[in-house]
């Protein structure tokens, strides 16, 4: 996956002037390029990982059982963050855990 991002991807994506290539975390356990698109949106960009759609579709249902759910997430992912201690590569839980734990309690 690494060499096809590399090799592959992030050509078009530098070639292309709507993304910004914001980081590239190659050591993880699934490579990702952090990006933002139309000085917008960020974006996390991965291949190859199967647990993505699963845990996605996971928050979803999670949201549409209890819509308060969502800003519950985005709260938890913002504290952690402006906390320091969210992110696998550092050695914290990522934030999707961080959003499960807060959903179970």
């Amino acid at each position: 996956a690494t060499q096809e991002m590399r090799s592959q991807l992030l050509p078009l994506l530098y070639a292309n002037p709507r993304f910004k290539v914001v980081d590239q975390i190659w050591t993880a356990r699934v490579p990702i390029l952090k990006l933002r698109f139309d000085d917008a949106l960020e974006v996390d960009l991965s291949c190859h990982n199967t647990e993505a759609l699963p845990n996605t579709q996971l928050l979803r249902a999670y949201s549409e059982f209890a819509p308060a759910v969502q800003e519950l997430g985005l709260l938890v992912k913002l504290w952690a963050k402006g906390e320091g201690v969210c992110g696998a590569p550092q050695g914290y839980l990522s934030s999707y855990s961080l959003t499960l734990m807060a959903i179970y309690f």
